[in-house]
């Protein structure tokens, strides 16, 4: 079978093209492939690095566009950063296997319309997405009113899985945060591989471990923790510089190294300094070639692998890190709670984050084993089981590829921005300074309201209560269930009450969005 795989491919920075190359030669011993980069000058960075003597068949997009027709499938390798554009327009222009390593594809977008000053692009890609929800925070961030939340809240990669043949993605939460969108195309979880290319088990030179933790401010003794990838504040860096704080107070051996390039909205040295972590204790490296990433991460006595929120993503730095046998810890959220304890350690994030935090950074309480990880990577993460996974999806996809698939149907299941509750009963009880309300509300809108963390954003009810004409109390609800349409929920909440008039207000919110100016949906007066 003849196949084109669009792809990045190293030295480009990305993980996926790292991914790529650990996939391709496997593929291409069992099917005719042509790998597609972005550029000759991608093709020629490819064949010209140090190491990559793979025989493998690399052509530039425009030469695959222009031999399409030769490939029975396309198999489409899509991110969320801009190496990842020419992708992502040739799956919508012609179908095929996608492969979404992160449900979040907004950035991308946002790097493909809005920052080239298109507009119309970025709300009609919105729209198409995700209906007029979508098209209504696109204009909201076109007017200045953005945040980074809703680059989570509104994924964008709808449009693209629902026109593929067949979706693959790499654990079980990213299946389902499809699902409930309504994506409806079959979507196949297949784990990340690893490779090992070299005996894990073997130590590395003492002499060049030694040299390595010395570079990043650890002498013998010392407990390097370290940090890997792109640095952005989904990675929650300033728990990670909070937690770290205060265990090196109590103990200062402690050295924290961050690995990896630091997005242009994080300032380093700042967040250190806000939680008083001196210089010496701390260092950067900026972005690290592929090629030094191994010996970094030998160098750790653990790793922080925090998130929040996600994209959906299997890490491949976390993949690695298990395949070295390093302690890591991650928050215990979404597709990360699908690691067992130990294998990662589990960080909640709701209460308690940096506390346990700390003791983790501190080497004190059950740590991941080695021997657990490696067990866990063999069972989930074989180069060979990921090999076969693929082969599986690829004939399913062939097939369909030679029927007409039926036309996409809009997609309008996404989160609902703008909620319609109704109230279907009230109690109220007022007495001794304070306030028992019982309610019960109905979901009057078009979609089902996620009222529990789904490592999503999330419904939330602010109850306030108003006396001559000021807030005296409040309260954030989250609903007890999921509230499917037609659906009520039942809620109960005590709040401080003043003696006199007191009024009753009921407001929409989303999980950890503030609204100063938000408009109350009822408002009732109860004593």
């Amino acid at each position: 079978m003849k196949i084109a795989f669009w792809t990045p491919l190293p030295p480009t920075r990305s993980g996926i093209a790292h991914y790529s190359s650990m996939l391709l030669p496997g593929l291409a011993d069992l099917h005719d492939v042509t790998t597609v980069v972005a550029t000759e000058e991608d093709v020629a960075a490819f064949e010209s690095s140090a190491g990559r003597r793979a025989p493998l068949r690399v052509i530039a997009a425009d030469e695959g566009l222009a031999t399409e027709l030769e490939f029975d499938l396309a198999i489409y390798q899509l991110g969320n950063n801009p190496h990842h554009e020419f992708v992502y327009r040739q799956a919508l222009r012609k179908a095929g296997l996608v492969v979404l390593h992160e449900v979040v594809l907004h950035h991308l977008i946002v790097e493909m319309t809005l920052a080239r000053g298109d507009v119309v692009a970025y709300v009609d890609t919105m729209r198409r997405n995700h209906g007029q929800a979508g098209a209504a925070w696109a204009e909201g961030r076109v007017a200045g009113l953005h945040g980074e939340i809703g680059n989570f809240l509104f994924p964008a990669s709808l449009e693209v899985a629902s026109s593929a043949l067949a979706v693959i993605v790499h654990n079980d939460y990213a299946r389902e945060r499809l699902r409930s969108f309504g994506v409806g195309v079959r979507i196949e979880v297949i784990g990340h591989p690893f490779v090992e290319g070299i005996d894990m088990t073997a130590a590395p030179d003492p002499a060049s471990l030694a040299s390595t933790r010395r570079s990043l401010g650890a002498e013998p003794g010392d407990r390097l923790a370290g940090v890997f990838g792109f640095v952005t504040s989904a990675k929650r860096i300033g728990v990670v510089m909070e937690a770290f704080a205060r265990a090196a107070s109590r103990d200062g051996r402690l050295r924290l190294a961050l690995v990896g390039e630091p997005a242009p909205n994080i300032d380093l040295p700042a967040i250190a300094a806000r939680f008083g972590l001196e210089r010496h204790l701390w260092t950067a490296t900026g972005y690290v070639a592929e090629e030094s990433f191994d010996r970094y991460l030998e160098a750790m006595d653990c790793v922080v692998n925090l998130r929040y929120p996600t994209a959906g993503e299997t890490s491949g730095a976390l993949i690695r890190t298990f395949a070295a046998g390093r302690p890591v810890a991650v928050n215990r959220y979404a597709q990360f709670a699908e690691y067992p304890s130990d294998v990662a350690t589990p960080i909640p994030i709701a209460g308690g984050e940096v506390e346990a935090l700390t003791l983790f950074l501190s080497g004190e309480g059950p740590q991941p084993t080695a021997a657990a990880q490696r067990r866990w990577l063999r069972e989930h993460c074989s180069l060979a089981g990921t090999l076969g996974g693929y082969a599986a999806v690829i004939d399913s996809a062939v097939d369909r590829s030679r029927v007409e698939a039926d036309p996409t149907e809009p997609i309008h299941a996404s989160f609902p921005l703008f909620p319609n509750l109704t109230l279907s009963s009230l109690e109220a009880i007022v007495e001794k300074g304070s306030a028992l309300i019982r309610l019960s509300v109905a979901n009057a809108g078009p979609a089902t309201m996620r009222g529990r963390t789904y490592g999503e954003v999330s419904y939330r009810m602010i109850v306030k209560l108003m006396a001559q004409g000021r807030e005296v109390s409040s309260r954030w609800l989250e609903l007890p269930c999921d509230l499917d349409v037609g659906d009520i929920a039942h809620c109960e909440v005590s709040l401080p009450a003043p003696r006199g008039k007191v009024t009753l207000e009921l407001h929409h919110a989303l999980e950890e969005i503030e609204n100063p100016i938000s408009r109350p949906w009822f408002r009732a007066e109860i004593s």
